[in-house]
């Protein structure tokens, strides 16, 4: 189905509170890999969107400066394709701390010692948030594709030496009940590979890309409605406090990026006003209470 909603129900639509987090999409819809969940099927030959130029995420920082923003997070496709990251990182680290979503297969030691100078160089933090899928080689390379479980280990442990000691998002694919023992088992996994201050992020599935192409799609009742925030202040929701930059313009979400209806706008200040929930998309985020950030 389409996952917009076409009801004639009221959507509700999400205010801006406050502009706290600018999200960038550096690294397009390009990536190294090409995995079967991926919610906005990212892969080597994706060009949907471009990779960011460092003139372009300039533009967006000289922009996000005087609007309050306290925060920023880069992501893709693979940021580490980009041929410009390291002038990108530093140049994002001049107005705040950064979060760099990153599948870890390409960061070499050489690559994690230059992440390490420019941290050094930065008053401001710089973190990373390593993807994979489970501590388990042979189930990890089922969805990510062969040896990409040897090389993000590698990537994990270069950074964990370089003193960049990442943080592991891991897509949800267990029965919600057995959290507490899947994230003590990613946990130990983080630990045997030496990283000192071991951190998970565990995120849900969103139906959408190839994860909507190898389990299905949102169901019709799958989309929020004004009861659903009966007892949740809609204001807890990502989109009332970020945007996402990319070279394509400014998208309310890093979700829905692939959809031309969440583009707000070319600069930052067009789309500093609320927005209609009529994607599925949201009803995973408000039933889940997820946020993208660390």
């Amino acid at each position: 189905m389409d996952a917009i909603n076409k009801t004639t129900v009221k959507v509700p639509e999400v205010p801006l509170t406050r502009l706290e987090t600018l999200w960038m999409q550096v690294g397009g819809t390009l990536c190294n890999l090409q995995c079967t969940h991926c919610f906005i099927s990212c892969g080597p030959q994706n060009y949907n969107h471009e990779m960011m130029t460092l003139a372009q995420v300039r533009e967006y920082l000289e922009e996000s400066k005087g609007l309050g923003v306290k925060d920023y997070y880069i992501t893709g496709g693979e940021v580490f394709i980009n041929p410009e990251i390291f002038e990108i990182l530093e140049a994002i680290l001049e107005y705040g701390p950064l979060d760099a979503l990153t599948n870890g297969t390409l960061i070499t030691k050489e690559k994690a010692q230059r992440l390490k100078e420019i941290q050094s160089r930065s008053a401001h933090r710089l973190q990373f948030r390593v993807s994979m899928e489970s501590f388990d080689e042979e189930e990890n390379n089922k969805i990510r594709g062969k040896d990409t479980y040897r090389k993000a280990v590698e990537g994990i442990r270069h950074l964990s030496e370089a003193g960049l000691s990442p943080i592991l998002t891991i897509t949800r694919n267990w029965d919600e009940a057995n959290d507490a023992e899947m994230e003590k088992k990613f946990l130990d996994f983080l630990k045997a590979n030496d990283v000192p201050e071991p951190r998970i992020k565990v995120l849900p599935g969103f139906l959408l890309g190839r994860l909507a192409e190898n389990i299905r799609n949102y169901d019709e009742d799958e989309h929020v409605t004004e009861k659903c925030f009966e007892s949740y202040d809609i204001t807890n929701l990502q989109c009332a406090t970020s945007r996402m930059a990319t070279g394509k313009g400014v998208y309310v979400c890093p979700i829905l990026v692939e959809h031309d209806e969440a583009r707000m706008g070319t600069t930052i200040k067009d789309t500093l006003h609320s927005f209609p929930l009529a994607h599925s998309a949201c009803y995973t985020c408000r039933v889940t209470g997820m946020t993208c950030k660390s």
